[in-house]
């Protein structure tokens, strides 16, 4: 008999319930759910148990679990391969980046947030945190943002993956499809049109040499060969839906709590440098990703159960982000909580690297909500997503403009 299944009704009629329980009578929970084909499943509930399989890479690994027929590094990579990827991506997400993007994200959340202050509120997640991101993501890729439609539409039907309904099966293909075509489309397009390599992504992997034997074998290419442009579409791919729907959820997830916490609420409208640590909070209580796989690369065992060579795992970082024995009160908001290790980002060499362009933009989300207001509640009922992405998918407020 399965321990719980992570997608049934039981678990999501009170979800931090079930975590609670799973934690204390099986912090390694044994599933029969998941992915069609995916085998035995396990579920790490604890958040020391969870930190120590993100840091044993070597055990439990991230090839191999792919649904797509090309990879998308570096999530679906390993040491040494994932090391080339991570270092040819991390300086576009450094400081420097974020910073000349700050404008542009400032001027969609304004674009944005004027129609519900003219109307006195709205559906702060469906027309405010659903195209932000993508707006945002499309202008990190320098591509046109106003293909934020079509990426978002693409995103959402990808999410239907595991439907029996053949016309929602029909949308699954019919998205993944597009994903992939335009992945491979912006690669074309940079292969013939090179852009600034210090700000594109795309044009900076393409011009990127592999360096090292080492790394020559992970990254598809010998030492000093350029890196394989499917797996570059493979990147781009990965991009194109992680780069803004968690922060979607992340963005409604704030909102959703500073409209049922007007005291919060106004001490950041008073003390603005308060938001970064206050944001970092709100994701721990309510993580928008709520978990992530990894594959059994041996066998091991973990408190008592035996996990098999090719098992999948899912890291539950939202769990992990409840557990009193890493946090003290962990369902109370403590916007000021110090230390705040959460685990909202992931944790280990596969850490979210778009961290910092998700934490900009919840930045200025909030920063301008709560400059051009008085003070916002809810007002009907909010609707969550399921599984695996949490967060609102309507979230009606009113608004009392400043």
């Amino acid at each position: 008999m399965p321990d719980w299944e992570p997608q049934g009704e039981e678990a999501w009629a009170d979800p931090f319930g079930t975590w609670d329980r799973l934690r204390a009578e099986a912090p390694v929970a044994f599933s029969t759910a998941g992915r069609r084909g995916a085998g035995r499943c396990w579920s790490f509930l604890r958040f020391e148990d969870i930190v120590a399989a993100a840091r044993d890479t070597a055990t439990f690994v991230n090839t191999g679990g792919s649904r797509f027929a090309t990879r998308r590094p570096p999530l679906e990579s390993d040491p040494p391969e994932h090391t080339l990827w991570r270092r040819l991506l991390l300086p576009y997400f450094g400081a420097a980046r974020m910073q000349s993007l700050e404008s542009a994200s400032r001027r969609f959340t304004a674009a944005l947030l004027e129609p519900l202050l003219a109307h006195g509120g709205g559906d702060a997640a469906h027309d405010f945190a659903r195209p932000l991101p993508p707006q945002v993501l499309l202008t990190f890729l320098n591509q046109p943002p106003a293909d934020w439609r079509q990426i978002k539409a693409w995103c959402e039907d990808a999410y239907l993956q595991s439907a029996t309904e053949p016309d929602l099966q029909a949308r699954f293909q019919a998205a993944d499809q597009g994903l992939w075509d335009m992945s491979h489309a912006i690669v074309a397009d940079r292969k013939r049109h090179p852009r600034d390599v210090a700000v594109d992504p795309v044009s900076g992997l393409l011009a990127a040499r592999v360096e090292g034997a080492e790394g020559a074998e992970g990254a598809e290419g010998a030492e000093g060969e350029a890196f394989d442009e499917a797996l570059i579409a493979g990147v781009v791919r990965l991009l194109l839906a992680a780069g803004h729907d968690s922060t979607t959820s992340a963005v409604g997830i704030a909102l959703h709590y500073l409209a049922r916490h007007p005291d919060d609420q106004q001490r950041l409208r008073a003390d603005p440098s308060l938001i970064p640590a206050a944001i970092e909070e709100m994701l721990r209580l309510e993580t928008p990703v709520l978990a992530m796989p990894r594959i059994v690369a041996h066998d091991t065992t973990v408190h008592g159960q035996d996990l098999h060579a090719g098992d999948r795992v899912m890291l539950y970082w939202a769990s992990g982000n409840r557990d009193p024995e890493a946090f003290a009160n962990p369902g109370q908001g403590q916007l000021d909580r110090k230390p705040n290790q959460h685990l909202a980002f992931g944790y280990g060499i596969h850490k979210c690297i778009g961290a910092p362009l998700a934490r900009l933009e919840l930045r200025v989300a909030l920063e301008e909500w709560l400059r051009r207001t008085q003070a916002f509640g809810l007002s009907g009922e909010v609707t969550v997503e399921p599984w695996h992405r949490f967060g609102p998918r309507h979230l009606p407020v009113w608004i009392k403009p400043a």
